[in-house]
């Protein structure tokens, strides 16, 4: 996703915020605002960056910032415009699944050129329970839950990854062995399901970056505020 971004004229600002990256004070040359997946709980407060990320969010929506969620971006995005978050009673969701439409996802112009229902890559033992007030669902996973969702018309978030690439899946296999092992998930299964899957995955989800370059964070608008700016 970085990479389309780049070639759409984007510089990108990468904060990680687990090794003691500042969250950014202002939005000052800010353009958009990309909040990426990991290992934390949303609903952690005590996590020190937790509440400052929840005010970025908050002044980059207020402000007409483009704002794209993750997985735990997606949580922490719901978290702090008033959403919940609660662990998926079914236990973790590891590796490939069904991800399907709503009618209102069928009908948003980011997912234009995208299949109503499709294969995705998941990797979460949290979920988004109950989205904030005037969100909309654009997609939901096999167990009915939200996996896609918008707020406004800037502020998106998605709950799969549609950014992992072929090497990650292996890696994080491996970096989550115990929780892996204690799902009883068949990692020859998964590999399998990578091979058969992840070229189409990979043709899709870069269209769809593509679209998020073109449409929700274009650079002509990016260019048409600076020049505008004191």
């Amino acid at each position: 996703m970085g990479s389309i971004l780049q070639q759409h004229g984007h510089r990108l600002d990468v904060r990680r915020l687990h090794r003691g990256d500042e969250v950014p004070s202002d939005l000052i040359d800010v353009d958009a605002v990309l909040c990426f997946g990991g290992p934390q709980s949303s609903n952690d407060d005590s996590l020190t960056w937790m509440e400052p990320l929840q005010q970025l969010l908050r002044d980059a929506c207020g402000a007409g910032v483009p704002v794209f969620g993750v997985c735990l971006g997606s949580q922490i995005l719901a978290r702090a415009f008033g959403g919940t978050v609660q662990t998926m009673a079914e236990g973790p969701r590891l590796g490939w699944s069904s991800v399907e439409m709503t009618p209102e996802g069928r009908e948003d112009p980011l997912y234009k050129g995208q299949p109503w229902q499709g294969m995705q890559f998941h990797w979460n033992s949290d979920t988004v329970h109950e989205l904030p007030e005037g969100a909309c669902v654009l997609s939901r996973g096999d167990r009915g839950d939200v996996q896609a969702w918008r707020l406004g018309v800037r502020a998106y978030a998605v709950q799969h990854h549609p950014e992992i690439v072929r090497a990650q899946v292996a890696a994080w296999e491996q970096d989550d062995a115990e929780l892996v092992a204690r799902v009883g998930l068949d990692a020859a299964a998964m590999h399998s399901d990578t091979e058969r899957h992840y070229q189409e995955f990979e043709r899709l989800t870069d269209r769809f970056f593509e679209t998020i370059a073109m449409l929700l964070m274009p650079l002509d608008r990016r260019l048409h505020l600076a020049a505008h700016m004191p």
